[in-house]
């Protein structure tokens, strides 16, 4: 019989993060890779610049690899990882890895979107793909090719290093009870979930997560979309914010990656590679799997703080739905680079989704 406690104990001890490495690593050696000592590996002395705080849970999958891959190597290859601000802003991660002012940084794909549209899809895509959805189209079907070809224009070799589960749809001063009373509201949401709302009459606004919950203090704005349960917990939401939507049809999926400046990925020797790539695989299935744990806590807190679920709609969902289908056509009719990628998705999608329809338990069991 499995030990549920056991294993609840285990997680908040730390044993899954040294389990998640291991079976990573297991599977490397699986796959045909040799056992690497120590003396094979060069070291390795990197900056590495983030562009969201570490201090969130499923943002810190860098420091979790990072610390994995000095063990693993005896402290031979150590990536140090700075907070955004601290050596340069946030949304400029890319670009300083790029020019090779920093040989790596971790980041989110989508704040590249003003120079590369496809590079949000890596981040996220609305509707389309949830957490293990994403994995498998990133490691199984394809998804991994397109994103290194994406950005080797760029003199940036990408590795996915962290993958959460949906947020909250938005935290909301006063009720709604339908799609059609956000027309009109002030609403702080950044991406495709921007785009969609707009067509709806909506307010977007992009200001900063530090200056969130001033804003809804204030009424600056009415709602605003900003992390998992948890983060709106530690900004203390509830408090201000009483209600709370679900699903998150924008983001049922969030993408971390570390960014890395091509020529020094080119100079790395083979096992220094295969170090980096594994390490950040542990932490892809690390970091799911502490988000995951973490929310149902979460969610009990607000609701004991007093916030209440907006549930949306079957009629809301497909209105979304279809909005969202415009919001993204359009964009592949301005880039090909972003037609090809949606369309991979899309087709893994739709396939996949045959399989967890039938093959999986309805949530309500």
């Amino acid at each position: 019989m499995i030990n549920i406690k056991y294993i609840q104990k285990r997680i908040k001890s730390g044993t899954a993060k040294k389990l998640a490495l291991r079976l990573v690593l297991l599977s490397g050696f699986c796959s045909g890779a040799a056992p690497v000592s120590s003396q094979e590996i060069e070291r390795v002395r990197w900056q590495v610049p983030t562009g969201a705080p570490t201090t969130v849970p499923g943002l810190d999958a860098i420091v979790h690899a990072s610390k994995w891959l000095s063990e693993i190597s005896n402290g031979h290859v150590t990536l140090r990882t700075y907070e955004p601000g601290e050596l340069i802003p946030g949304f400029e991660v890319s670009s300083a890895v790029e020019k090779g002012t920093y040989p790596a940084g971790f980041t989110y794909t989508a704040y590249d979107q003003g120079s590369m549209p496809e590079a949000s899809l890596f981040s996220y895509i609305p509707f389309y793909l949830g957490p293990i959805d994403y994995i498998a189209w990133h490691y199984s079907g394809g998804g991994e090719e397109l994103l290194v070809d994406a950005y080797s224009k760029r003199n940036i070799h990408p590795i996915l290093c962290g993958v959460t589960g949906p947020q909250l749809g938005g935290w909301f001063t006063s009720p709604v009870s339908s799609i059609e009373d956000l027309k009109d509201l002030n609403f702080r949401i950044a991406g495709f979930g921007a785009d969609v709302l707009s067509e709806l009459g909506v307010n977007v606004s992009s200001i900063s997560a530090a200056e969130t919950y001033q804003a809804l203090e204030r009424g600056v704005v009415d709602a605003a979309k900003l992390g998992q349960p948890l983060v709106g917990l530690k900004f203390g939401f509830p408090e201000i914010a009483r209600y709370y939507m679900v699903p998150d049809w924008a983001q049922p999926s969030t993408a971390t990656h570390l960014m890395i400046n091509k020529g020094k990925w080119n100079e790395l020797a083979v096992p220094t590679r295969r170090l980096i790539e594994m390490s950040c695989k542990a932490a892809t299935l690390y970091t799911l799997s502490e988000t995951e744990f973490l929310q149902g806590k979460a969610i009990k807190a607000i609701n004991e703080a007093g916030a209440s679920p907006i549930q949306l709609s079957e009629n809301d969902l497909t209105k979304l739905k279809e909005i969202t289908d415009q919001v993204l056509s359009k964009n592949s009719e301005n880039s090909a680079a972003f037609a090809r990628v949606l369309r991979s998705q899309v087709e893994f999608s739709e396939s996949y989704k045959k399989w967890s329809q039938q093959g999986y338990l309805p949530n309500k069991y």
